[in-house]
């Protein structure tokens, strides 16, 4: 439980830095850049007004997540014989960053933008996963 909680810390001061990040204006030489920029920033926060909590999407997020981290798991005790314990945080972390590459992939799309309810999800997902570990 420790280790998720220290990766819920690290995952907010993460985002945290990422959406600073998103926040700063781009300013490009050509018109016709920043008019692209200008439209995308306004199809993207179209998007983030219409990122609903309860979709499919997020669905998706939370039982990749706990598929992945319980993949990882048995992977790590049953054929490098490690110990359920041990194998805990490194089995979340690596659903962890799986889903983050997912959201800062999506981030550098054209379209796509980072989804801080995607990453919610995500970390629900493995918080399940752990549970169904531990016990």
């Amino acid at each position: 439980m420790k280790y998720f909680t220290i990766i819920w810390i690290l995952s907010i001061s993460f985002f945290n830095n990422v959406n600073a990040e998103n926040k700063s204006p781009l300013i490009y030489e050509y018109k016709n850049q920043l008019t692209f920029q200008i439209e995308k920033e306004k199809d993207n926060k179209y998007k983030k007004l219409t990122d609903k909590w309860f979709a499919i999407d997020k669905l998706q997020h939370f039982s990749y997540s706990c598929l992945i981290a319980l993949g990882c798991q048995y992977v790590l005790v049953n054929k490098f014989n490690n110990s359920e314990n041990s194998s805990l945080p490194i089995s979340s972390g690596l659903s962890f960053c799986a889903g983050l590459f997912k959201e800062l992939n999506d981030n550098r799309g054209e379209n796509g933008y980072f989804s801080m309810k995607d990453m919610v999800a995500n970390l629900g997902g493995i918080f399940v996963a752990s549970i169904i570990i531990s016990n």
